[in-house]
């Protein structure tokens, strides 16, 4: 991971698009009540969990355009096959999973990933709560969002939840489909790899785990 400090975007090519079972999405349906409910449906969703998609691609990419090109493809998708997406017991992670697969089709085509200086500092500055006092130079910042990148999936995608929208671990669990239990583990499983990663023995979650 480098820090980039004015390139521009490099603009996202897209990754492989969700199947689904033909349908129109909810742009395309249009005159009837039931379709004008869907419409107003997906628009609702969107608007809620948007901001989770745009915090995991932006800290995975770290580019503010790109991060924005993906999650515009990952409602694209969402929009095409809308009223299948509505069938699933858990929307909101499936959506996760879908933007999950985008974000990780851009940085495997986009290896090594290079971070732009102010999406650096957003993110460092969100992650500030549980590294207190830890981080004396931008070499340790370096260190801190370079481990994060490196946590497995399940770990980076509570942290980023919990850290950087300061989500309720409660709403995380929904969020992914997982148990309560399930994300306080991946919780103390991530403080402990990132401790390690700073060479510290602990890395407390100041903001609580409420």
């Amino acid at each position: 991971m480098t820090i980039d400090r004015g390139a521009p975007a490099r603009g996202y090519r897209g990754g492989a698009a969700v199947e689904c079972a033909g349908g129109a999405g909810p742009e395309r349906v249009a005159g009837a009540d039931p379709a004008l409910r869907l419409d107003l449906t997906y628009a609702a969703f969107c608007e809620t969990h948007e901001p989770a998609w745009h915090a995991l691609a932006l800290t995975r990419i770290g580019n503010q355009a790109d991060a924005v090109l993906v999650v515009e493809t990952v409602k694209a998708d969402l929009a095409r096959c809308w009223p299948q997406v509505l069938r699933f017991e858990e929307p909101a992670a499936y959506a996760w999973r879908l933007a999950n697969r985008h974000v990780s089709d851009w940085v495997a085509a986009e290896e090594p990933v290079a971070v732009e200086a102010v999406t650096f500092a957003a993110v460092i500055g969100a992650f500030k709560q549980v590294a207190n006092g830890l981080l004396h130079s931008e070499a340790d910042e370096v260190r801190l969002y370079a481990a994060i990148l490196e946590l497995p999936d399940r770990q980076r995608d509570v942290v980023i939840l919990r850290y950087l929208l300061g989500l309720h671990v409660k709403v995380i669990a929904a969020y992914l489909g997982r148990p309560v239990a399930t994300v306080h583990s991946n919780l103390r499983h991530a403080r402990e790899r990132l401790a390690r990663r700073l060479g510290v023995g602990e890395l407390p979650d100041r903001g609580g785990e409420l």
